[in-house]
Protein backbone atom coordinates (compact mmCIF):
# COMPACT_ATOMS: atom_id res chain seq x y z
CA UNK A 1 0.00 0.00 0.00
CA UNK A 2 1.35 3.56 -1.05
CA UNK A 3 0.04 6.80 -0.10
CA UNK A 4 1.95 10.29 -1.10
CA UNK A 5 2.68 12.87 0.75
CA UNK A 6 2.11 16.42 -1.18
CA UNK A 7 4.49 18.83 -1.68
CA UNK A 8 2.09 21.70 -1.16
CA UNK A 9 0.17 20.39 2.03
CA UNK A 10 4.21 20.29 2.71
CA UNK A 11 5.17 23.45 2.90
CA UNK A 12 2.18 24.74 4.41
CA UNK A 13 2.16 23.12 7.15
CA UNK A 14 3.91 25.37 9.85
CA UNK A 15 6.20 24.57 13.24
CA UNK A 16 9.87 23.37 13.63
CA UNK A 17 12.62 22.68 15.18
CA UNK A 18 16.29 20.92 14.71
CA UNK A 19 15.10 19.10 18.00
CA UNK A 20 13.12 15.60 18.11
CA UNK A 21 10.03 17.10 18.97
CA UNK A 22 7.93 14.28 19.27
CA UNK A 23 5.57 14.05 22.45
CA UNK A 24 5.40 11.86 25.04
CA UNK A 25 9.22 11.59 25.19
CA UNK A 26 10.48 8.40 23.50
CA UNK A 27 13.03 5.89 25.61
CA UNK A 28 16.31 6.52 23.37
CA UNK A 29 16.97 8.08 20.58
CA UNK A 30 20.65 7.80 19.04
CA UNK A 31 20.99 10.42 16.09
CA UNK A 32 23.36 8.84 13.21
CA UNK A 33 25.26 10.64 10.41
CA UNK A 34 23.40 12.13 7.68
CA UNK A 35 19.95 12.81 6.71
CA UNK A 36 16.73 11.84 4.91
CA UNK A 37 15.38 14.41 2.63
CA UNK A 38 11.73 14.49 1.78
CA UNK A 39 11.63 17.34 -0.44
CA UNK A 40 10.32 15.20 -3.18
CA UNK A 41 7.48 13.56 -1.20
CA UNK A 42 6.54 10.05 1.36
CA UNK A 43 5.19 7.21 0.30
CA UNK A 44 3.79 4.62 2.88
CA UNK A 45 4.72 1.11 1.94
CA UNK A 46 3.06 -2.14 4.38
CA UNK A 47 5.60 -5.36 4.38
CA UNK A 48 2.66 -7.59 4.03
CA UNK A 49 -1.20 -6.70 3.39
CA UNK A 50 -3.35 -8.05 6.06
CA UNK A 51 -6.08 -5.80 7.07
CA UNK A 52 -4.92 -4.52 10.35
CA UNK A 53 -1.80 -3.88 8.76
CA UNK A 54 -3.08 -1.89 5.44
CA UNK A 55 -5.36 -0.02 8.24
CA UNK A 56 -2.65 1.32 10.35
CA UNK A 57 -0.92 2.70 7.32
CA UNK A 58 -4.37 4.22 5.95
CA UNK A 59 -4.71 6.06 9.83
CA UNK A 60 -1.54 6.85 9.20
CA UNK A 61 -1.46 8.50 5.77
CA UNK A 62 -4.94 10.48 7.24
CA UNK A 63 -3.05 11.83 9.86
CA UNK A 64 0.23 12.52 8.16
CA UNK A 65 -1.17 14.19 5.29
CA UNK A 66 -4.32 15.80 6.33
CA UNK A 67 -8.25 14.85 5.26
CA UNK A 68 -7.86 17.11 1.81
CA UNK A 69 -6.85 15.05 -1.33
CA UNK A 70 -3.63 15.41 -1.84
CA UNK A 71 -1.47 16.28 -4.98
CA UNK A 72 0.87 13.66 -6.63
CA UNK A 73 3.84 14.63 -6.89
CA UNK A 74 5.46 14.13 -10.67
CA UNK A 75 7.95 11.62 -9.65
CA UNK A 76 6.74 8.95 -7.62
CA UNK A 77 9.95 7.26 -8.01
CA UNK A 78 12.15 9.84 -5.77
CA UNK A 79 9.56 9.80 -2.49
CA UNK A 80 11.05 8.35 0.37
CA UNK A 81 9.69 5.51 1.37
CA UNK A 82 7.94 4.63 5.01
CA UNK A 83 7.93 0.77 5.53
CA UNK A 84 6.01 -0.38 7.85
CA UNK A 85 7.10 -4.20 9.42
CA UNK A 86 5.31 -6.32 12.28
CA UNK A 87 7.80 -8.35 13.81
CA UNK A 88 7.55 -12.13 15.02
CA UNK A 89 4.82 -11.87 17.58
CA UNK A 90 5.61 -11.08 22.04
CA UNK A 91 2.91 -11.26 24.41
CA UNK A 92 4.21 -8.68 27.23
CA UNK A 93 1.70 -6.19 27.91
CA UNK A 94 4.39 -3.45 27.83
CA UNK A 95 6.30 -4.74 24.99
CA UNK A 96 3.25 -5.33 22.86
CA UNK A 97 3.20 -1.80 23.31
CA UNK A 98 7.02 -1.01 22.08
CA UNK A 99 7.89 -0.03 18.41
CA UNK A 100 11.38 1.38 16.76
CA UNK A 101 12.00 3.65 14.05
CA UNK A 102 14.89 3.98 12.08
CA UNK A 103 14.96 6.77 9.56
CA UNK A 104 17.82 6.03 6.85
CA UNK A 105 18.70 8.74 4.10
CA UNK A 106 16.90 6.86 1.25
CA UNK A 107 13.77 5.41 3.85
CA UNK A 108 12.13 5.06 7.37
CA UNK A 109 11.68 1.88 9.10
CA UNK A 110 9.27 1.10 11.84
CA UNK A 111 8.57 -1.97 13.13
CA UNK A 112 6.82 -3.43 16.43
CA UNK A 113 6.21 -6.92 17.63
CA UNK A 114 2.58 -6.45 17.44
CA UNK A 115 -0.34 -3.91 15.63
CA UNK A 116 -0.65 -1.28 18.48
CA UNK A 117 2.91 -1.05 18.54
CA UNK A 118 3.29 -0.20 15.05
CA UNK A 119 0.40 2.15 15.59
CA UNK A 120 2.44 3.96 18.20
CA UNK A 121 5.24 4.30 16.16
CA UNK A 122 3.04 6.08 13.46
CA UNK A 123 2.53 8.42 16.08
CA UNK A 124 5.78 9.27 16.53
CA UNK A 125 6.66 9.55 13.03
CA UNK A 126 3.53 11.37 11.91
CA UNK A 127 4.80 14.32 14.75
CA UNK A 128 8.44 13.72 13.28
CA UNK A 129 7.59 14.48 9.47
CA UNK A 130 5.31 17.39 10.20
CA UNK A 131 7.57 19.17 12.96
CA UNK A 132 10.73 19.40 9.97
CA UNK A 133 8.32 20.22 7.04
CA UNK A 134 10.10 24.01 6.64
CA UNK A 135 13.70 21.81 5.83
CA UNK A 136 11.95 18.90 4.43
CA UNK A 137 14.76 16.73 6.18
CA UNK A 138 15.20 14.79 9.00
CA UNK A 139 18.19 13.51 10.49
CA UNK A 140 19.37 9.91 10.10
CA UNK A 141 18.50 7.96 13.60
CA UNK A 142 17.09 5.10 15.99
CA UNK A 143 13.97 5.78 18.13
CA UNK A 144 13.45 2.96 20.18
CA UNK A 145 10.34 3.58 22.72
CA UNK A 146 8.38 1.80 24.98
CA UNK A 147 5.68 2.92 28.06
CA UNK A 148 6.09 3.10 31.02
CA UNK A 149 2.53 2.12 32.78
CA UNK A 150 -0.27 -0.15 30.73
CA UNK A 151 -3.20 1.97 31.56
CA UNK A 152 -3.12 5.37 30.17
CA UNK A 153 -6.36 6.70 30.38
CA UNK A 154 -8.23 9.59 29.56
CA UNK A 155 -11.40 10.88 30.97
CA UNK A 156 -15.09 12.71 29.74
CA UNK A 157 -18.39 13.61 31.19
CA UNK A 158 -21.33 13.76 29.13
CA UNK A 159 -23.63 13.89 31.42
CA UNK A 160 -23.31 17.53 33.32
CA UNK A 161 -23.05 18.88 29.37
CA UNK A 162 -23.75 16.51 26.36
CA UNK A 163 -21.20 16.28 23.40
CA UNK A 164 -21.73 15.37 20.04
CA UNK A 165 -20.22 12.09 18.64
CA UNK A 166 -17.49 14.55 16.30
CA UNK A 167 -16.89 15.96 19.66
CA UNK A 168 -15.79 12.19 20.83
CA UNK A 169 -14.15 11.12 18.02
CA UNK A 170 -11.96 14.52 18.10
CA UNK A 171 -11.20 13.79 21.48
CA UNK A 172 -10.28 10.06 20.69
CA UNK A 173 -7.69 11.92 17.82
CA UNK A 174 -5.94 13.51 20.40
CA UNK A 175 -5.47 10.50 22.31
CA UNK A 176 -4.20 8.79 19.77
CA UNK A 177 -1.68 10.93 19.23
CA UNK A 178 -0.54 11.08 22.47
CA UNK A 179 -0.42 7.06 22.92
CA UNK A 180 -3.41 7.02 25.41
CA UNK A 181 -5.23 3.73 25.58
CA UNK A 182 -8.18 4.14 27.40
CA UNK A 183 -10.83 6.05 27.20
CA UNK A 184 -13.47 6.35 30.72
CA UNK A 185 -17.08 7.62 29.10
CA UNK A 186 -19.03 8.92 31.82
CA UNK A 187 -22.20 8.21 30.36
CA UNK A 188 -24.91 8.46 33.32
CA UNK A 189 -25.43 10.63 36.24
CA UNK A 190 -27.69 12.91 38.12
CA UNK A 191 -27.85 15.57 35.26
CA UNK A 192 -28.21 13.27 31.97
CA UNK A 193 -28.73 9.88 30.97
CA UNK A 194 -26.43 9.81 27.66
CA UNK A 195 -26.51 5.95 26.37
CA UNK A 196 -30.18 4.42 24.95
CA UNK A 197 -31.21 1.17 26.66
CA UNK A 198 -34.22 -0.31 24.24
CA UNK A 199 -35.36 -2.01 27.40
CA UNK A 200 -35.90 0.76 29.11
CA UNK A 201 -36.55 4.15 26.43
CA UNK A 202 -37.51 6.83 29.19
CA UNK A 203 -33.93 6.70 30.76
CA UNK A 204 -33.16 8.53 27.45
CA UNK A 205 -37.18 9.95 26.50
CA UNK A 206 -37.37 11.34 29.88
CA UNK A 207 -33.59 11.07 31.83
CA UNK A 208 -31.55 12.60 28.66
CA UNK A 209 -32.83 16.07 28.63
CA UNK A 210 -33.50 18.34 31.62
CA UNK A 211 -35.67 22.22 31.38
CA UNK A 212 -33.53 25.13 32.80
CA UNK A 213 -34.64 27.96 34.86
CA UNK A 214 -35.92 29.79 31.66
CA UNK A 215 -37.66 27.10 30.11
CA UNK A 216 -35.18 26.21 27.66
CA UNK A 217 -34.65 22.23 27.43
CA UNK A 218 -31.24 20.70 26.69
CA UNK A 219 -29.73 17.52 26.88
CA UNK A 220 -29.33 14.73 24.48
CA UNK A 221 -27.82 11.09 24.05
CA UNK A 222 -26.31 8.69 22.32
CA UNK A 223 -28.02 6.01 20.02
CA UNK A 224 -26.49 2.29 19.94
CA UNK A 225 -25.78 2.27 17.06
CA UNK A 226 -23.63 5.64 17.59
CA UNK A 227 -22.29 4.29 20.09
CA UNK A 228 -20.86 0.78 18.29
CA UNK A 229 -20.10 3.76 15.60
CA UNK A 230 -17.79 5.39 18.88
CA UNK A 231 -16.10 1.78 20.18
CA UNK A 232 -15.30 0.90 16.05
CA UNK A 233 -13.71 3.95 15.70
CA UNK A 234 -11.94 3.95 19.13
CA UNK A 235 -10.61 0.16 18.45
CA UNK A 236 -9.17 1.08 14.69
CA UNK A 237 -6.27 3.87 17.29
CA UNK A 238 -5.89 1.16 19.76
CA UNK A 239 -7.76 2.75 22.40
CA UNK A 240 -10.21 0.70 24.74
CA UNK A 241 -13.36 2.12 25.64
CA UNK A 242 -14.93 1.91 29.21
CA UNK A 243 -18.23 2.88 29.93
CA UNK A 244 -19.10 4.18 33.59
CA UNK A 245 -22.90 3.75 34.99
CA UNK A 246 -23.27 5.58 37.94
CA UNK A 247 -24.34 3.11 40.79
CA UNK A 248 -25.62 3.62 43.36
CA UNK A 249 -25.46 7.18 43.89
CA UNK A 250 -25.33 10.37 41.15
CA UNK A 251 -28.45 8.42 39.57
CA UNK A 252 -30.94 11.48 39.72
CA UNK A 253 -31.80 11.11 36.32
CA UNK A 254 -32.86 7.04 35.73
CA UNK A 255 -34.93 7.56 39.09
CA UNK A 256 -36.89 10.86 37.13
CA UNK A 257 -37.21 8.30 34.53
CA UNK A 258 -38.29 5.35 36.12
CA UNK A 259 -39.11 6.23 40.26
CA UNK A 260 -39.57 2.60 41.42
CA UNK A 261 -35.69 2.93 41.45
CA UNK A 262 -35.85 5.07 44.35
CA UNK A 263 -37.04 4.62 48.37
CA UNK A 264 -39.47 7.37 47.95
CA UNK A 265 -40.86 6.38 44.58
CA UNK A 266 -44.07 8.37 45.45
CA UNK A 267 -42.39 11.99 45.50
CA UNK A 268 -42.21 14.10 42.60
CA UNK A 269 -39.22 13.34 40.41
CA UNK A 270 -36.81 15.44 38.24
CA UNK A 271 -33.51 15.81 36.01
CA UNK A 272 -31.51 18.08 38.45
CA UNK A 273 -30.06 21.06 36.83
CA UNK A 274 -27.73 22.01 39.48
CA UNK A 275 -24.61 20.30 40.57
CA UNK A 276 -23.72 18.61 43.81
CA UNK A 277 -23.94 15.53 45.56
CA UNK A 278 -27.85 14.99 45.56
CA UNK A 279 -29.06 12.42 48.59
CA UNK A 280 -31.34 10.40 45.60
CA UNK A 281 -29.66 6.97 45.48
CA UNK A 282 -30.92 3.68 44.17
CA UNK A 283 -33.04 2.31 46.51
CA UNK A 284 -31.46 -2.11 46.94
CA UNK A 285 -34.79 -3.65 46.25
CA UNK A 286 -35.16 -6.65 43.79
CA UNK A 287 -36.53 -4.34 41.62
CA UNK A 288 -33.73 -2.10 41.40
CA UNK A 289 -31.53 -5.27 40.88
CA UNK A 290 -33.17 -6.31 37.49
CA UNK A 291 -33.38 -2.71 36.24
CA UNK A 292 -29.38 -2.51 36.51
CA UNK A 293 -29.34 -6.39 34.94
CA UNK A 294 -31.04 -5.69 32.40
CA UNK A 295 -29.10 -1.88 31.81
CA UNK A 296 -25.92 -4.08 31.82
CA UNK A 297 -27.26 -6.74 29.55
CA UNK A 298 -27.21 -4.28 26.73
CA UNK A 299 -23.97 -2.59 28.01
CA UNK A 300 -21.86 -5.32 27.85
CA UNK A 301 -23.27 -5.88 24.37
CA UNK A 302 -22.47 -2.51 22.99
CA UNK A 303 -18.74 -2.33 24.95
CA UNK A 304 -16.32 -5.67 24.04
CA UNK A 305 -13.59 -4.53 26.50
CA UNK A 306 -13.18 -6.65 29.65
CA UNK A 307 -13.96 -3.91 31.94
CA UNK A 308 -17.61 -2.06 33.26
CA UNK A 309 -17.19 0.87 35.71
CA UNK A 310 -19.94 1.35 38.47
CA UNK A 311 -18.95 4.51 39.55
CA UNK A 312 -19.66 4.22 43.79
CA UNK A 313 -18.30 7.51 44.52
CA UNK A 314 -20.35 10.48 46.63
CA UNK A 315 -23.26 8.07 47.73
CA UNK A 316 -25.44 9.34 50.49
CA UNK A 317 -26.81 6.99 52.72
CA UNK A 318 -29.29 9.04 54.32
CA UNK A 319 -32.45 7.19 52.32
CA UNK A 320 -31.45 3.83 52.98
CA UNK A 321 -31.05 5.00 56.66
CA UNK A 322 -35.26 5.72 56.48
CA UNK A 323 -35.97 3.33 53.91
CA UNK A 324 -37.42 -0.23 55.39
CA UNK A 325 -36.43 -2.36 52.49
CA UNK A 326 -32.58 -0.79 53.09
CA UNK A 327 -33.03 -1.97 56.47
CA UNK A 328 -34.48 -5.16 56.11
CA UNK A 329 -32.19 -6.31 53.43
CA UNK A 330 -29.17 -5.35 56.35
CA UNK A 331 -30.58 -7.39 58.63
CA UNK A 332 -31.16 -10.09 56.73
CA UNK A 333 -27.81 -10.45 54.77
CA UNK A 334 -26.16 -9.15 58.70
CA UNK A 335 -24.79 -5.91 57.50
CA UNK A 336 -23.46 -3.81 60.11
CA UNK A 337 -23.68 -0.50 57.92
CA UNK A 338 -24.47 1.48 55.29
CA UNK A 339 -21.22 1.53 53.86
CA UNK A 340 -21.52 -2.23 54.19
CA UNK A 341 -24.62 -1.98 51.88
CA UNK A 342 -22.99 0.04 49.33
CA UNK A 343 -20.37 -3.01 49.66
CA UNK A 344 -22.95 -5.62 48.97
CA UNK A 345 -24.72 -3.54 46.03
CA UNK A 346 -21.40 -3.32 44.43
CA UNK A 347 -20.94 -7.05 44.53
CA UNK A 348 -23.92 -8.18 42.85
CA UNK A 349 -23.75 -6.20 40.11
CA UNK A 350 -19.79 -7.11 40.28
CA UNK A 351 -21.12 -10.88 40.39
CA UNK A 352 -23.40 -10.31 37.74
CA UNK A 353 -21.03 -8.63 35.05
CA UNK A 354 -18.55 -11.48 35.69
CA UNK A 355 -20.95 -13.99 34.53
CA UNK A 356 -20.50 -12.10 31.02
CA UNK A 357 -16.45 -12.06 31.36
CA UNK A 358 -16.03 -8.65 32.87
CA UNK A 359 -14.50 -6.99 35.23
CA UNK A 360 -15.79 -3.78 37.52
CA UNK A 361 -13.88 -0.48 38.21
CA UNK A 362 -14.91 1.36 41.19
CA UNK A 363 -14.12 4.57 42.92
CA UNK A 364 -11.95 5.32 45.65
CA UNK A 365 -15.11 5.20 48.11
CA UNK A 366 -15.97 1.61 47.53
CA UNK A 367 -12.66 0.56 50.05
CA UNK A 368 -14.57 1.63 52.90
CA UNK A 369 -17.05 -1.16 52.93
CA UNK A 370 -15.07 -3.70 52.18
CA UNK A 371 -13.61 -5.15 48.82
CA UNK A 372 -14.02 -7.75 47.06
CA UNK A 373 -10.57 -9.61 45.01
CA UNK A 374 -11.30 -8.97 41.67
CA UNK A 375 -12.34 -5.15 41.77
CA UNK A 376 -10.50 -2.54 40.81
CA UNK A 377 -9.70 0.84 42.84
CA UNK A 378 -9.61 4.50 40.54
CA UNK A 379 -8.33 6.45 43.04
CA UNK A 380 -9.37 10.00 42.78
CA UNK A 381 -9.34 11.77 46.21
CA UNK A 382 -5.61 11.34 46.92
CA UNK A 383 -4.05 8.29 46.65
CA UNK A 384 -5.25 6.82 49.94
CA UNK A 385 -7.40 4.88 48.76
CA UNK A 386 -5.30 3.37 46.04
CA UNK A 387 -2.62 1.84 48.55
CA UNK A 388 -5.44 0.72 50.77
CA UNK A 389 -6.74 -1.34 47.90
CA UNK A 390 -3.07 -2.26 47.09
CA UNK A 391 -2.63 -4.16 50.52
CA UNK A 392 -5.77 -5.80 49.90
CA UNK A 393 -3.85 -7.23 47.42
CA UNK A 394 -6.20 -5.08 44.13
CA UNK A 395 -4.88 -3.63 41.04
CA UNK A 396 -5.29 0.42 41.05
CA UNK A 397 -5.28 3.00 38.86
CA UNK A 398 -4.36 6.61 40.36
CA UNK A 399 -5.84 10.07 39.54
CA UNK A 400 -5.55 12.14 42.03
CA UNK A 401 -7.49 15.35 41.17
CA UNK A 402 -5.01 17.71 42.73
CA UNK A 403 -2.57 15.91 39.39
CA UNK A 404 -5.27 14.64 37.00
CA UNK A 405 -8.67 16.81 37.03
CA UNK A 406 -8.49 19.00 33.86
CA UNK A 407 -11.96 21.13 34.74
CA UNK A 408 -9.66 22.51 37.01
CA UNK A 409 -8.71 26.03 36.11
CA UNK A 410 -4.89 25.83 34.60
CA UNK A 411 -3.88 29.24 36.12
CA UNK A 412 -5.16 31.71 38.31
CA UNK A 413 -6.33 34.21 35.80
CA UNK A 414 -8.24 31.48 34.59
CA UNK A 415 -12.20 31.92 33.72
CA UNK A 416 -13.60 29.67 37.04
CA UNK A 417 -16.39 30.04 39.60
CA UNK A 418 -15.92 32.62 41.65
CA UNK A 419 -15.49 29.86 45.09
CA UNK A 420 -13.39 27.56 42.80
CA UNK A 421 -10.12 28.34 44.81
CA UNK A 422 -7.87 25.30 43.32
CA UNK A 423 -5.89 25.50 39.82
CA UNK A 424 -3.81 22.79 38.06
CA UNK A 425 -0.86 23.86 35.97
CA UNK A 426 0.68 21.73 33.12
CA UNK A 427 3.89 21.59 35.63
CA UNK A 428 1.80 20.00 38.07
CA UNK A 429 0.25 17.89 35.82
CA UNK A 430 3.75 16.56 34.42
CA UNK A 431 4.75 15.84 37.79
CA UNK A 432 2.31 13.24 38.15
CA UNK A 433 3.52 9.96 39.04
CA UNK A 434 0.66 6.88 39.98
CA UNK A 435 3.42 5.09 42.44
CA UNK A 436 2.45 6.30 45.91
CA UNK A 437 6.17 6.35 48.40
CA UNK A 438 4.02 4.03 51.09
CA UNK A 439 3.43 1.05 48.52
CA UNK A 440 6.35 -1.85 48.63
CA UNK A 441 8.18 -2.58 46.00
CA UNK A 442 6.75 -5.92 45.36
CA UNK A 443 2.98 -4.62 45.14
CA UNK A 444 4.12 -1.77 42.59
CA UNK A 445 3.19 -3.87 40.08
CA UNK A 446 -0.70 -3.19 41.32
CA UNK A 447 -0.36 -0.10 39.94
CA UNK A 448 -1.60 -0.37 36.41
CA UNK A 449 -1.27 3.38 35.23
CA UNK A 450 -2.85 7.05 35.36
CA UNK A 451 -5.96 8.64 34.15
CA UNK A 452 -6.78 12.60 33.53
CA UNK A 453 -10.65 13.40 34.35
CA UNK A 454 -12.69 15.88 32.69
CA UNK A 455 -16.13 16.84 34.27
CA UNK A 456 -18.07 19.62 32.41
CA UNK A 457 -20.05 21.37 35.12
CA UNK A 458 -18.58 24.19 33.97
CA UNK A 459 -17.08 23.21 30.01
CA UNK A 460 -20.24 23.63 27.86
CA UNK A 461 -18.70 23.71 24.56
CA UNK A 462 -16.17 22.55 22.45
CA UNK A 463 -14.08 24.93 22.33
CA UNK A 464 -13.96 25.22 26.17
CA UNK A 465 -13.34 21.38 25.99
CA UNK A 466 -10.14 21.72 24.16
CA UNK A 467 -9.36 24.98 26.20
CA UNK A 468 -9.07 23.05 29.46
CA UNK A 469 -6.94 19.70 28.19
CA UNK A 470 -4.71 21.07 26.21
CA UNK A 471 -1.67 21.47 26.85
CA UNK A 472 -2.16 19.56 30.21
CA UNK A 473 -3.00 16.17 27.91
CA UNK A 474 0.33 16.35 26.52
CA UNK A 475 1.97 16.21 29.85
CA UNK A 476 -0.34 13.82 31.55
CA UNK A 477 0.58 11.52 28.31
CA UNK A 478 4.04 11.96 28.70
CA UNK A 479 3.83 11.47 32.70
CA UNK A 480 2.35 7.95 32.27
CA UNK A 481 4.32 6.77 29.27
CA UNK A 482 8.39 8.09 29.51
CA UNK A 483 10.79 7.17 32.10
CA UNK A 484 12.95 9.63 31.49
CA UNK A 485 11.30 13.05 32.16
CA UNK A 486 12.61 16.98 32.27
CA UNK A 487 9.83 19.78 32.12
CA UNK A 488 11.90 22.42 30.33
CA UNK A 489 12.72 20.00 27.78
CA UNK A 490 9.12 19.14 27.37
CA UNK A 491 8.28 23.12 27.06
CA UNK A 492 10.74 23.16 24.47
CA UNK A 493 9.51 20.25 22.60
CA UNK A 494 5.68 21.50 22.82
CA UNK A 495 6.42 25.35 21.77
CA UNK A 496 8.12 23.79 18.78
CA UNK A 497 5.63 20.88 17.93
CA UNK A 498 3.35 22.12 14.96
CA UNK A 499 1.11 18.76 15.92
CA UNK A 500 0.12 19.53 19.45
CA UNK A 501 -0.48 22.94 20.80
Amino acid sequence: MRVILPLLLLFSLSGFSQTINIIPNPSKIEIKDGFLNFKQGLSIKTYGEDVELTGIARLFGNTLFGSKAWKVPESKDRAKLIILHILYPQSDPLTDESYSIRVFPDSVLIQSHSYRGLFYGCQSATQLFINSVLTNEVPCMEITDTPQYAYRGMHLDVCRHFFSTDVVKQYLDLMAQLKLNVFHWHLTDDQGWRIEIKKYPRLTEVGGWSTQKDGFKTGGYYTQKEIKEIVAYAAERFITVIPEIELPGHSSAAIAAYPFLSCTPNEAKTVPTTWGIKKDIYCPSDSTFSFLKDVLDEVCTLFPGKYIHLGGDEAPKDAWKKSSVAQALMQREHLKNEEELQHYFLKKMEDYLATKGKRCIGWGEIVKGGLSDSVLVMSWLNKKAGVKAIAHGNQVIMTPRVFCYFDYPQNISDKKPAWWMLYLGVHKVYSFNPMANSIPGEKRKLVLGGQANVWTEYITDEKRLHHQIMPRLSAMAEALWSKHKNFADFQERMNNSAVLK
